[in-house]
């Protein structure tokens, strides 16, 4: 399969995953002093709310992962669940975080 290309997205599907991993790269860079704080909190208390666009967002840790729950404050649009495996070390934690932060504030559904 040929990541750079994939053949099954069409021109306007890959734009638009362009466009996310662009806007997912720049929130991880110019909101990662934000991010680190949301990662504290959250890994203090496990849970962390906050709002995103039309989103509600909520952060828990459940077992061995970070789960976002994205709900919308509007009807009609689908809300989304991210999930990602929490590492072993502080460290590696709040990076993890900070990424699921950005993934999540980008729309981005993994």
């Amino acid at each position: 399969m040929d990541f750079e290309n994939p053949d099954y997205l069409s021109p306007e599907q890959l734009l638009r995953e362009t466009e996310l991993l662009t806007l997912c790269s720049n929130l991880m860079r110019d909101e990662r002093s934000r991010y680190e704080q949301q990662a504290k909190k959250l890994l203090a208390s496990k849970f962390f709310a906050s709002k995103s666009g039309i989103y509600d967002l909520t952060y828990s840790i459940r077992g061995d992962r970070f789960i976002c729950d994205a709900n919308p404050q509007l009807p009609l649009i689908d809300s989304f669940s991210i999930e990602a495996p929490m590492p072993d070390t502080q460290a590696e934690q709040i990076e993890t975080l900070i990424e699921l932060f950005a993934q999540s504030e980008a729309g981005l559904i993994t």
